[in-house]
């Protein structure tokens, strides 16, 4: 083979992988979403979320600490969990919790129309109308049975939107519309346009305990 004809055929190939390249979807870059905990007004924690788009699937990773002391009583709470959802399905959940000195590791998966729930060795069977406590997704205003991310407590609720407000979070004022999730259990919601959990509310103990972007 000629210099020239050896030329022309590397040039040739880099010319369709540059070609190939552009052609190919773009891997979408993970987008981590940072929360600061508060009980009243005083920092207790963090709780980050990470969202990762693999294919026709979303792996969505979630880890949250806090340290909280009130009088002489101290109280600790380390979460992870890893979800995985293919649309607006989830697929399944693995998720560790110590809290205050007790474990407890939860699995969530889909099984036909419905899920299987194994926590700390005990396993059951759940219906697909059911969704774990995942605020970071505007989906779980839709399940009127929602489970605890903690043991699989079981909750039956309502959801309602209560309409349009300005919030501050990620350091601006934003646009949110606020939802509230009401039952046995209660959380207060607040999301962008874009289906971003910007704030979320509810009581704990007696406290209020507020989640705000970053």
């Amino acid at each position: 083979m000629t210099k020239t004809a050896f030329r022309a055929l590397v040039t040739g190939a880099t010319l369709t992988a540059a070609a190939l390249a552009l052609a190919a979807p773009a891997a979408a870059a993970a987008r981590t979403l940072s929360y600061q905990i508060l009980m009243g007004d005083d920092p207790i924690g963090t709780e980050e979320v990470k969202l990762d788009q693999q294919g026709d699937q979303t792996k969505v990773t979630v880890t949250a600490t806090t340290r909280v002391k009130v009088l002489f009583i101290n109280f600790r709470y380390d979460h992870q969990r890893e979800e995985l959802w293919k649309g607006s399905t989830l697929q399944s959940l693995r998720g560790k919790t110590d809290d205050d000195g007790t474990p407890h590791v939860m699995e969530l998966t889909r099984q036909g129309s419905g899920y299987v729930m194994t926590v700390d060795g005990k396993s059951s069977e759940l219906p697909g109308n059911a969704l774990p406590l995942t605020l970071w997704t505007p989906e779980v205003l839709k399940h009127p049975l929602l489970l605890s991310v903690i043991d699989g407590a079981r909750y039956t609720v309502n959801s309602q939107t209560v309409g349009k407000e300005t919030v501050e979070a990620g350091g601006k004022a934003q646009e949110a519309t606020r939802h509230r999730i009401s039952g046995e259990v209660d959380r207060e919601l607040w999301y962008a346009a874009d289906g971003t959990l910007l704030k979320t509310r509810f009581k704990r103990s007696g406290y209020d305990i507020t989640y705000v972007l970053k």
